[in-house]
Parts: C-alpha cells; structure tokens; sequence
C-alpha cells in the first residue's frame, strides 16, 4: 500500500501547474498538477495562490489553499497521483486495464486470439493488460477495449488564451 506524504507544493504560473514533491519511504518524487484539474476555483496568473498549506494534522497527505479571490479549495496525496502517476492503482489506465481483463478472462477469449486480432504476439497482450505499469501503448489498449465491447473517450478542454 502506497503511503506518500506532501514535502513541498509551489505553483509554477508560467506551466499553470503545481508542483508537488512526495516522499515515500525516502524517496522523493516531483509531479505537475495542472490548474485545469481544480474544477471550482479559476487559478491563473491573475488569481494566485494567496497561501498554500500542508496540513499536518492529517500527517501530511492532504493540502489547503486559498486564491487572492478569497476562495479556499484542497486536495489529497491520490488526487495527485490520479492524475499524475500511471502507475498508480486507481489512475484511469489503470482502471482500465482492471475492467479489460475482469471481461476477458469472463468472455474465455484466448490471449492468442486478441493478438491475431490486434496482430501482435501474446505477449505484447499481456505486457498491454498488466497493472501498474505505464504503457506507451494506448491504441492498442483502446483496440482491446473494443474488441470487449467498451469505446473510450476523451474530453478535451480549450484553454482560453491569456
């Protein structure tokens, strides 16, 4: 079970992102939360972070803010890594992969009958539907999703221009 914690949180408004450094049993890893993720509050160039804290109550795996508007917002250790860790276990590849393989192994196809479908070899197949893992292939991943039944779709957000 993953246990990190917060160690620093900086906003960056030239990437709007946020960056977010996690300790984890001594190690130490950087993420990028994007503003565009916050679906309350408009963070921008124009509306900065008036304070950022590390709540160490809750031994510090969760955050709180406040914007020079006035309005507050938080977030927690996951929704960082759901967003920016693939490995993570409830990211949206991750999830997924997790319903893929439940339908497979339901339908009893055979993992050489997806490779000739998606012409590659089994293994690739299995490399494709293992958990944790960050694959490059996502067409082919969107391929199996079809070949169970499911279509996946992406929302897109424009950014308005500065």
């Amino acid at each position: 079970m993953r246990d990190p914690i917060f160690e620093s949180i900086i906003p960056n408004y030239r990437k709007n992102v946020l960056e977010i450094v996690l300790v984890e049993s001594r190690k130490k890893r950087k993420y990028f939360l994007p503003f565009s993720v916050f679906d309350g509050p408009k963070i921008s160039s124009k509306n900065r972070f008036r304070s950022i804290r590390i709540d160490s109550e809750l031994n510090r795996q969760a955050a709180e803010f406040v914007l020079d508007d006035g309005s507050k917002g938080d977030f927690h250790v996951d929704y960082v890594l759901y967003h920016c860790d693939p490995s993570y276990d409830w990211s949206p590849v991750n999830q997924l992969k997790k319903v893929l393989k439940g339908e497979l192994e339901a339908s009893r196809l055979s993992i050489r009958v997806i490779a000739d479908a998606l012409k590659t070899s089994p293994s690739q197949v299995m490399r494709l539907l293992q958990q944790n893992k960050a694959s490059k292939q996502l067409t082919q991943l969107f391929q199996i999703a079809g070949l169970a039944g499911y279509t996946v779709e992406f929302k897109l957000k424009k950014r308005k221009a500065a």
